[in-house]
């Protein structure tokens, strides 16, 4: 055993002046005078956290909760949502179609590869989307979003071992009514959204229709090509329908249909002098001209994706006490991403990626809903999907002598079936007015078998037939799993309520499928975590002010780490390994205060101190495992603040409002190894609103400006020895929104 790198320092003393600031400031808000304004009173806010509709300040459970905020212009798709929730950091993938990188508590995506399960869990209407591409929600006919953090596997299932994030789409009303918004910006955006409410059968059965075009020409400017480029090109449209012909039973089924076109990003060259780009072509960082809003790459990230998702949800009240529901998913994607992989105009690295995924879900829930200080949730729930993945290389064998033309690409693909099954129960006991006890458990049995090509076959795209799968190897394994959780609730007054909660979560094993042979074995085994919170939700100023902090300490063991093998010229291996344990302490502190009746502030702040405990892998590919324990570990910002601001006035027949968010994200690496062009320096990012209402606010005119400071961030991600590439946040954009309500 090698050892690489120097032991850290402990960092105990400064976990424990966290805690005592934190205790400090818990007790200064604690004692602040109670005023009798109980008319400013801020609104309370529901969540279905616990998967029941309950006020986000009774429930044992770290969640953000964002729903007045979607209405804010500059609120454009998911990764704005980071403003309002601590420890949390989200960012769009490049190179994959509505892919999102999502990080909650130092746990988050590597890769949106589907053999890969995500760590933190997307859930739509109640359904679980399995995968990393096609969840960067547009902000558009949704009701609520919740940021859960840590483990939620009792009642949310497996992978959502770092958190997951709750979607509650627009309700179907069964009354007319309707929104309508069209939005421009300096960048060619189009974006026309609409969603309209009709009732069929009074009270009984209703339909909501919805589509939305998002649209815009990208705010790079390609030299190569002559054009821009990373623009959205996305069309999404269905329809919502419920029927309720009792006031015991509803049924809703809905469906949507998303058209994916856009441009996934658009990479600048960052080749250094060791990559081939730059030793064969000339094609070097050194004498590129790309820049924030310029690259000379000689194609684009094109892409052509369908995503088709059918949600049927049934609630049946059995009887004063039992409420049966059901909720069965299925979704379709479709999808072809092409990544020009060197970013510079040399013919190096192009890859074509064609998957496809079918998963179907089904979750049967009974729940208790009677006075009874015994209350509980139990269920059964079923996951299956099955994906097939090609992939043609481009460029890279005709450049070393092993096709005979820019035409010939190499294929090569897998795919790979998965089922799931589990048995949830999650009970409450209220001891008194004061005491509630919360126990509950999941076990989980699932399968997963993978064929995979070991080796790619040159052809000619277009012309020949795709070759089959060269020596395809098969893997197949099963893991099963029981993870418990606890809480404990003390309400101490009506404005006050301390808990303190156990958790244990599991992440699936599996067997990576994106490599170009299987010398290098593919398997991974599960990783698990255990999680201790302690937590206060404090109501104060007659429920002008909340505050709610919480301090965690999450124990990984297993924990999955991709990592990047070169092989040869023409492989470089992603490998997934249990390479590491993990422990990650925390300090989250939440406020929402509605100063005035026209003045609302809301702000969050997270603390996160992640190391390495053990972290043994083979980090270059030469064979030799080492002690990589005192690296840094990746996507994990120590600090993350955000704070947003509201104001109204009353100007002539309507309102002028004003709003302005500003999120603060430290330091960063990107790379596993710490390779220092995965080094990313902290950014501040301010952006805001200036509305004007009228018509009973049924009339908004909107200029909103994101990033308004103008800060950009590049990430970088090396294929050693082959290229080297980087991509860019987007600079500072001024746009403009007209919405009517009816």
């Amino acid at each position: 055993m090698i050892k690489q790198h120097h032991t850290r320092l402990s960092k105990s003393p400064k976990r424990l002046l966290t805690v005592a600031c934190s205790a400090a400031i818990a007790a200064g808000f604690n004692s602040l005078p109670t005023l009798a304004q109980t008319e400013l009173a801020l609104e309370e806010v529901i969540v279905s956290a616990t998967r029941r509709d309950e006020s986000i300040q009774d429930v044992a459970v770290s969640v953000a909760a964002i729903t007045r905020e979607l209405g804010q212009a500059q609120v454009r798709r998911l990764e704005d949502l980071q403003t309002f929730s601590p420890s949390t950091y989200i960012r769009r993938y490049p190179g994959a179609g509505s892919a999102a990188f999502i990080n909650i508590r130092g746990v988050g995506t590597t890769d949106y590869d589907k053999s890969l399960d995500p760590p933190i869990g997307v859930i739509m209407d109640g359904l679980f989307l399995g995968t990393a591409s096609g969840v960067l929600m547009q902000n558009f006919d949704i009701e609520r979003i919740e940021i859960l953090r840590g483990p939620q596997g009792t009642l949310f299932g497996k992978n959502t071992t770092g958190g997951l994030i709750n979607i509650t789409r627009g309700a179907v009303t069964m009354e007319w009514g309707g929104d309508v918004s069209v939005a421009v910006d300096e960048h060619g955006r189009e974006d026309v959204k609409g969603v309209v409410n009709v009732p069929l059968i009074e009270d009984k059965l209703g339909v909501k229709l919805f589509g939305a075009q998002i649209k815009s020409d990208g705010w790079m400017y390609n030299t190569t090509l002559n054009q821009d480029v990373g623009g959205d090109d996305i069309v999404t449209y269905g329809f919502a329908m419920k029927w309720q012909p009792s006031d015991n039973f509803d049924l809703k089924w809905h469906y949507e249909k998303m058209k994916d076109q856009s441009d996934q990003g658009g990479y600048v060259n960052t080749n250094d002098a060791t990559d081939l780009t730059c030793v064969i072509y000339g094609q070097c960082f050194s004498n590129s001209t790309d820049n924030e809003t310029q690259n000379s790459s000689d194609g684009t990230n094109f892409s052509d994706n369908e995503y088709d998702t059918n949600i049927l949800t049934a609630n049946w009240q059995l009887n004063d006490g039992l409420l049966l529901t059901y909720i069965g998913g299925f979704r379709d994607q479709d999808e072809q991403n092409m990544q020009d992989f060197d970013g510079s105009s040399a013919p190096m690295l192009r890859m074509n990626f064609f998957n496809v995924w079918d998963q179907t879900t089904h979750e049967l829930r009974l729940s208790s809903t009677s006075d009874s200080p015994f209350q509980f949730i139990a269920g059964l729930y079923s996951f299956e999907a099955d994906y097939d993945q090609v992939w043609d290389v481009y460029d890279l064998f005709t450049t070393l002598g092993l096709a005979p033309t820019f035409d010939h690409a190499s294929s090569n693909g897998q795919y790979q079936e998965t089922e799931s099954v589990a048995a949830f129960i999650s009970m409450d006991y209220a001891f008194n007015d004061a005491w509630t006890l919360t126990v509950g458990g999941r076990y989980t049995r699932e399968e997963k078998a993978l064929v995979g090509g070991n080796a790619g076959i040159v052809y000619l795209p277009g012309t020949d037939p795709r070759p089959p799968l060269a020596d395809p190897q098969p893997y197949a394994d099963e893991w099963k799993e029981f993870t418990p959780s606890a809480s404990l609730r003390w309400q101490l007054n009506d404005d006050t309520m301390v808990w303190a909660s156990y958790a244990e979560g599991f992440k699936s094993g599996g067997f990576f499928g994106r490599q170009a042979d299987f010398n290098i074995s593919p398997t991974y085994e599960p990783e698990f975590v255990t999680n201790y919170e302690l937590g206060l939700k404090k109501t104060m100023l007659d429920g002008r002010l909340t505050f709610n902090p919480t301090v965690f300490f999450s124990d990984y063991e297993d924990k999955q780490e991709s990592i990047l093998i070169p092989v040869d010229l023409t492989n470089v291996a992603t490998v997934v390994r249990n390479a590491s344990t993990q422990e990650i302490f925390g300090v989250e502190l939440e406020m929402s205060f509605q100063i005035t009746e026209a003045w609302n502030l809301r702000g969050s702040y997270g603390y996160i101190d992640a190391e390495y405990d053990q972290y043994f892998a083979d980090l270059t590919g030469n064979g030799v495992v080492t002690d990589n324990s005192d690296l840094v570990p990746r996507n994990v910002p120590e600090n993350t603040f955000g704070l947003s601001t509201t104001y109204a006035a009353n100007i002539g027949p309507g309102s002028l409002q004003g709003s302005l968010s500003f999120r603060y994200r430290d330091a960063v690496e990107h790379a596993p190894d710490n390779d220092p062009i995965g080094s990313m320096d902290s950014i501040t990012d301010l952006s805001g609103q200036i509305s004007y209402l009228w018509g009973d606010n049924r009339y908004r005119l909107s200029i909103y400006g994101k990033n308004l400071t103008d800060e950009q961030e590049l990430a970088q991600a090396t294929i050693h020895p082959l290229i080297t590439r980087g991509w860019w946040t987007p600079p500072r954009t001024i746009g403009a929104e007209f919405a009517i309500s009816f």
